[in-house]
């Protein structure tokens, strides 16, 4: 999927990313690339779990739509915690194998919710 965003950066942004030379393109870029429930769960002390920890914040904070559909969501969240720690009972050098495992339940998780959806 491909999408095209337009968004109104703050001065604060703006200026950061003169100052140091970043392409917002590529900050937002990367900052999509690692929001990601499997790798999050797989990788506990990673540093790129900083933006799943903002999406989810997010979910907190803006996400009222969501709350009713939480206990859709509870067993695939369960489902993902389980089969993620499962890979991980011995040791972290299975975390790869582990945010595999994840992903997939990933993606049944999403083909499920868009059928109830009927999307």
């Amino acid at each position: 999927m491909k999408m095209n965003v337009t968004i109104n950066p703050t001065e604060d942004f703006s200026v950061l990313c003169d100052l140091f030379k970043v392409a917002p393109q590529a900050l937002l870029q990367e900052f999509v690339n690692q929001v990601s429930f499997p790798f999050y769960y797989s990788q506990p002390d990673g540093d790129e779990r900083w933006a799943t920890l903002f999406f989810l914040y997010y979910l907190g904070k803006y996400g009222q739509d969501n709350e009713a559909d939480m206990p859709m969501h509870e067993p695939f969240m369960n489902q993902m915690a389980e089969v993620v720690f499962k890979e991980l009972e011995n040791g972290h050098q299975n975390s790869k194998k582990a945010e595999t495992a994840g992903r997939k339940v990933m993606k049944n998780w999403h083909k499920q919710i868009m059928e109830k959806r009927g999307a």
